[in-house]
C-alpha cells in the first residue's frame, strides 16, 4: 500500500511541477509577440483492480497544449498585410502630396510669375529691362519644373531599393518557416505538439504578411504551405520557392519581382503581388508615383511646347520671325503629307532646326520648295527657299540643315508646314521580344495626351497600343504608323514578330532636357509678323487693327505659322460694301461684302474693320521687318495662361496641374482614412486574438498559487506514504 500512496505522490508532484513550470513560462512570455498561453492537460491514471474495486493510481499529464484559434490568427494574419499596405502606400503618398501642392516652392506660382512677367512685355514691348524679367522668369520656371521632378524621380530609385530589401525578407521569413517546418515533423513523431515553435511560424507568418500577402495552409504531418498573389508557392513543406528582384522585362528601369528557380526566371505580375510593404510600394509606383510624374512633365511639355510655338509666330526687335524660347528633346526624324505622297523630314545633323518650315510642291513645274519660314525676307518680301527637282528629291536632298526624300508623287500642287516635334521620351523593348524591330515616335498632337505610360504590341497581324494607366486598348491597327492619345508611333528599322511588345514612357526625361535657348533679350518675339499701313489718300474712316497670327495649333510637328504668313496683303474697297483682298505673291484675289466689326482672315492672320470706309481706300499688310515693338505676339503668349491646351482642349495649363494636385490630394486623403480604418481593425484582430492566447498574469499568479498547493500536497502524501512504509518496515523487523 505504501508504494501505492508513494506513486500516487510522486505522480501528484510531478504534474504538479509541470504545472508550475507551464505557468512560469507563461508569466516570463506575457510580453512575447506571438506567444500563445500554454496549460497542461491531466487525467487520472488508470486505475488498479482489487477485491474493493478499482483503486486510483494518481495522475498523468496527457500534453502541453497552446490556446489557439487558426480563425483568430489568420484573421490577425490577413489583417496585417492591409494594415502594412496602407500605412506603407500613405508614408509615400504624403511626400508626393507635400511636394506638389507646397505654396511656395510648388510649380503653380513660378507659372503665374512667368505669365505676369510675359503680361509685362505685351505692355511694355520695347523695354529691355522687361523682357530680361521675362527671361528670368523662363528660367525660374524651367528650375521648378526640374526641382520637383528631381525629387520625384528621387522617389522612383528608392522604390527599387524598397522592392529588393522587401524580397530579401521575404526570402528570409519563407526559409525560417520551411526550418521550422522540418523540426515540427521531425517533432511530430513523439507525439506532442511543439508549442513554441507553433506559435514562432505563426509569428513568421504574421511577419511576413507585413511584407506581402500570404496565406498559409496546414499539412497532414504538421507543416504548412504558404503562397502569396494569386497563389504562387512560397514553401512547400520543408521546401521554399526563392524570389528575385530584376530588372522588367518591359521596362528594365525598374525592378520587379520573380521566381528563380533552377536558372529560370517566371515574372510575377505586380499587381498579383497583393497587400504589405511590397504590394504598397508596387501600386503607389503604377497608380500614383507615374501618374504624378507623368502630369507634371504633360504640364511643362504643354506649356514650353505652345510658347515655342507662339514665340515662332513672331517677330523679334531685330525683325526676325522668333525661335524657339525652350529647348528639349526633339525627334529628328518623322513623316509628312504632300498633297498624298509620304515625304520623310530628318535633321541633316546633331543640332535640330528649331524653325517653322514648309515644302512646297509645284504640279506644272515638279519642282519643290524648301522654305525656312524664320530665314529673313529678300527684297521683295519672300523668304528665302530651296528648289528642288523631283530626281533630287526621290535620292533625298539636304539644306537648311534638314534632309528631305520621297519616291511618292504628290497628287497635285501643295504647301505643307511643320517644324520638329518633341520626342517620344523613352521606348523600350522587352526582352522576350523575338524581332529585330526598333520603334520611333513623337509627340503629334498636345491637346490629345493623357499622363500615362503605354504599350505597344504585336500578334502577327495587327499592332494594338494599350494605355497602361486604365488598360484602354486602341483600335488594332494592320499598318505602322499608328496615332494614339497625341502620339504617333512607327518602325525605325527592322520588323516585328507575333508577341513583341514595346513600353513607350512619352515623357521620361522631357523636363530633364528643359532649358532656356534664348539669352539675347532682343530675340524675343513679342510683334506680330505683320504690320498694317493705310493709304495715305484714304478718304473713309475705315479702320483696321494689326494683324494678329492665329495661335499656332496643337499639332506638334506643324508649322506654328501659315507658310504664306508673310506674302505682302493688299485691301482695296472698291465700295463702300464691298473690298477685295489681294496676295500679291501668288496673285490671287477674292472679293468680300464689308460689314462694320466684321473679322478678316487671310494667310494665318487677323484682323478686325470697323468704320465706314469710301471707294478707292486701300489697306497694305506687309512683313514687319523693322523690329517695330508692338506687343500683340506677346499678347498671344500671355493669352497662353487661359488657353485650354491640354485634355482635350478642356484644361489650361495651370488647370491640368491643379487636377494633378487635387488628384494626389484625394488619393492621399483616402489612403489616410483607410489606414486609420486598417489600423482600428488590426487592433481589434490582435486583441480577439489575445483574448485566446494572450496571458493573463494575474490568471497565472492564481495557477503558481494553485499548482503550489498541488504540489505541497502531493510532497505530504508522498512523506505520509513513506511513514507508512518505514512503519510497516518496522512491524516486520
Amino acid at each position: 500500500m505504501g508504494s501505492s500512496v508513494f506513486s500516487i505522490g510522486l505522480s501528484g508532484l510531478n504534474a504538479a511541477n509541470l504545472g508550475l513550470t507551464t505557468a512560469g513560462h507563461n508569466i516570463a512570455n506575457a510580453n512575447t509577440d506571438g506567444y500563445s498561453r500554454q496549460q497542461i492537460v491531466q487525467s487520472a491514471a488508470s486505475a488498479t483492480l482489487s477485491g474493493s474495486g478499482f483503486a486510483g493510481m494518481g495522475v498523468k499529464v496527457d500534453t502541453i497544449t497552446r490556446s489557439y484559434d487558426q480563425f483568430l490568427t489568420q484573421q490577425l494574419q490577413t489583417t496585417q498585410a492591409k494594415a502594412s499596405y496602407y500605412d506603407s502606400y500613405l508614408s509615400h503618398v504624403n511626400q508626393i502630396d507635400n511636394l506638389v501642392a507646397d505654396s511656395s516652392a510648388g510649380v503653380t506660382p513660378a507659372i503665374q510669375d512667368y505669365f505676369s512677367s510675359l503680361q509685362n512685355v505685351a505692355t511694355n514691348p520695347s523695354d529691355l529691362p522687361s523682357r530680361q524679367a521675362m527671361l528670368s522668369s523662363s528660367q525660374v520656371l524651367v528650375n521648378r519644373f526640374q526641382s520637383v521632378n528631381q525629387q520625384l524621380s528621387e522617389q522612383s530609385a528608392s522604390l527599387n531599393g524598397e522592392i529588393s530589401n522587401a524580397v530579401a525578407s521575404i526570402n528570409s521569413y519563407a526559409k525560417q518557416i520551411s526550418d521550422i517546418n522540418q523540426q515540427v515533423v521531425l517533432y511530430g513523431g513523439t507525439g506532442q505538439t511543439p508549442n513554441d515553435l507553433l506559435d514562432q511560424r505563426d509569428q513568421l507568418m504574421k511577419q511576413l504578411n507585413t511584407m506581402v500577402k500570404a496565406t498559409s495552409f496546414a499539412q497532414s504531418d504538421g507543416s504548412i504551405n504558404v503562397s502569396i498573389g494569386n497563389g504562387q508557392n512560397l514553401v512547400v513543406g520543408t521546401n521554399t520557392f526563392t524570389l528575385a528582384a530584376v530588372p522588367s522585362p518591359a521596362d528594365p528601369q525598374n525592378l520587379t519581382v520573380a521566381y528563380q528557380q533552377n536558372g529560370n526566371t517566371v515574372y510575377l505580375p505586380d499587381n498579383s503581388l497583393a497587400g504589405g510593404q511590397l504590394g504598397a510600394v508596387l501600386d503607389y509606383r503604377d497608380s500614383s508615383l507615374n501618374v504624378a510624374q507623368n502630369s507634371l512633365a504633360q504640364v511643362a511639355m504643354g506649356l514650353t511646347t505652345m510658347i515655342n510655338a507662339q514665340q515662332r509666330a513672331g517677330t523679334d526687335l531685330n525683325g526676325n520671325m522668333g525661335q524657339d524660347l525652350f529647348s528639349y528633346n526633339r525627334q529628328s526624324n518623322f513623316d509628312v503629307s504632300l498633297s498624298g505622297a509620304s515625304v520623310n523630314i530628318s535633321a541633316s545633323s546633331s543640332a535640330i532646326p528649331t524653325s517653322n518650315f514648309s515644302l512646297a510642291y509645284d504640279s506644272s513645274t515638279q519642282m519643290y520648295t524648301l522654305t525656312d519660314l524664320s530665314k529673313p525676307a529678300d527684297s521683295n518680301h519672300v523668304n528665302n527657299n530651296i528648289q528642288i527637282s523631283s530626281v533630287q528629291m526621290t535620292a533625298g536632298y539636304t539644306a537648311l540643315g534638314v534632309t528631305v526624300q520621297t519616291a511618292a508623287v504628290p497628287a497635285g500642287s501643295a504647301t505643307s508646314g511643320w517644324c520638329f516635334p518633341p520626342d517620344i521620351g523613352y521606348i523600350a523593348q522587352n526582352s522576350a521580344n523575338t524581332g529585330n524591330a526598333d520603334l520611333k515616335g513623337y509627340i503629334s498632337d498636345l491637346s490629345q495626351l493623357q499622363p500615362s505610360d503605354y504599350e505597344l504590341g504585336f500578334d502577327g497581324t495587327n499592332y494594338v497600343v494599350t494605355r497602361l494607366s486604365d488598360n484602354t486598348k486602341s483600335a488594332p491597327s494592320s499598318t505602322l504608323p499608328i496615332t494614339v492619345d497625341g502620339l504617333t508611333l512607327d518602325l525605325k528599322s527592322g520588323t516585328m514578330k507575333a508577341g513583341d511588345r514595346f513600353t513607350i514612357q512619352p515623357y521620361q526625361g522631357f523636363i530633364d532636357s528643359l532649358s532656356v535657348r534664348i539669352t539675347d533679350t532682343r530675340e524675343v518675339a513679342a510683334a506680330s509678323p505683320m504690320i498694317l499701313t493705310a493709304g495715305s489718300g484714304n478718304t473713309g474712316t475705315a479702320t483696321l487693327t494689326q494683324p494678329a497670327v492665329d495661335t499656332p495649333s496643337t499639332a506638334m510637328a506643324a508649322s506654328s505659322v501659315n507658310p504664306a504668313v508673310k506674302n505682302p496683303v493688299s485691301i482695296a474697297f472698291t465700295s463702300a460694301s464691298s473690298f477685295n483682298v489681294t496676295d500679291t505673291v501668288t496673285g490671287i484675289t477674292t472679293t468680300q461684302t464689308y460689314t462694320a466689326g466684321q473679322a478678316l482672315s487671310v494667310n494665318g492672320w487677323s484682323l478686325t474693320m470697323s468704320g465706314q470706309p469710301a471707294a478707292g481706300d486701300t489697306f497694305a499688310i506687309a512683313p514687319n521687318t523693322s523690329g517695330t515693338a508692338d506687343g500683340s505676339n506677346a499678347l498671344k503668349l500671355a493669352a497662353l495662361q487661359t488657353t485650354k491646351l491640354l485634355s482635350g482642349g478642356t484644361a489650361t495649363c495651370e488647370q491640368s496641374y491643379s487636377q494633378m494636385v487635387a488628384a494626389v490630394g484625394t488619393k492621399t486623403n483616402e489612403i489616410s482614412i483607410m489606414s486609420k480604418a486598417q489600423d482600428s481593425m488590426l487592433t481589434q484582430a490582435q486583441t480577439a486574438r489575445d483574448g485566446v492566447s494572450g496571458v493573463n498574469l494575474d490568471e497565472e499568479a492564481a495557477n503558481l498559487l494553485r499548482y503550489q498547493q498541488a504540489y505541497t500536497a502531493a510532497s505530504k502524501v508522498i512523506q505520509i506514504a513513506q511513514q507508512v512504509f518505514d512503519e510497516i518496515a518496522q512491524i516486520n523487523a
